[in-house]
């Protein structure tokens, strides 16, 4: 089993969703709100910013058992995003990282 954790900026979350669609992932969980630091800058997160309209990301977990099948299929998709976005920034860096770790349920 793997765990597939993609963090995008809070634009992007609904492009997200609808490539989840459709590949046909049905299983998700969303951690909206999600602050940090990298190369894109640094994004306080809602707990840590005093205007609600501060930009944001957004956390999405995919834990991949029979789904693993679709991980290149998954990962082709984020690429096409990635893509989709860069163009016009110039090559720059886009609020968008893909992870992928072994994953084991253990309760």
């Amino acid at each position: 089993m793997k765990m597939l954790q993609i963090v995008c900026g809070k634009r992007l979350e609904s492009e997200i969703l609808a490539m989840f669609k459709k590949v046909g992932i049905k299983g998700y969980t969303v951690i909206s709100g999600v602050g940090g630091s990298g190369v894109t800058g640094t994004v306080p997160g809602a707990n840590h910013s005093a205007d609600p309209d501060a930009h944001t990301n957004t956390l999405f977990m995919v834990a991949l058992g029979y789904e693993a099948t679709f991980l290149p299929q998954i990962v082709a998709a984020l690429k096409e995003l990635r893509a989709q976005h860069i163009q016009g920034h110039d090559d720059r860096e886009i609020p968008l990282k893909v992870f992928l770790q072994p994953c084991e349920i253990i309760i």
